[in-house]
């Protein structure tokens, strides 16, 4: 870490000859995101104040073959969506701060061809997967 980003590794490594330079992490550019790979995955923003639920819902979403993030307010929910634009936002109405129907009416004047789900949690688990699979089918 100490090393400057063109500073040579000063010692070959077992039958190297050879040196090579050192890059940052930060100067690597980020790759840009495959419509091969976005097409096999849809991309699900889950956004639920209880963090716990919010993990397991996330957790049975990427088992089931999705690309499954988790957050858990409307600030870093809307701020995800930006940098990974979601196909299916699953949002709690009852967010903390700004209320998940605000959130809800951001993500679809910014990202329109987002789908929502918005839900109270009242409903099992399997319900609320059912309702994400239905709403992705078209996806």
């Amino acid at each position: 870490m100490g090393k400057s980003a063109s500073a040579p590794i000063s010692k070959p490594h077992e039958g190297l000859k050879a040196s090579f330079p050192i890059v940052a992490l930060e100067e690597i550019p980020a790759p840009e995101p495959s419509d091969a790979a976005s097409a096999l995955r849809p991309v699900i923003l889950v956004v639920d104040g209880e963090r716990a639920f919010a993990d397991e819902l996330t957790e049975s979403l990427n088992r089931s073959g999705y690309a499954a993030i988790a957050t858990y307010d409307a600030e870093t929910a809307l701020e995800t969506a930006l940098l990974v634009p979601p196909d299916l936002a699953v949002i709690d109405a009852w967010l903390s701060g700004s209320s998940g129907i605000e959130l809800a009416t951001s993500l679809q004047e910014k990202l329109p061809d987002c789908k929502i789900v918005m839900s109270s949690w009242d409903a099992a688990d399997s319900e609320v997967l059912a309702s994400v699979k239905a709403h992705l089918s078209g996806v």
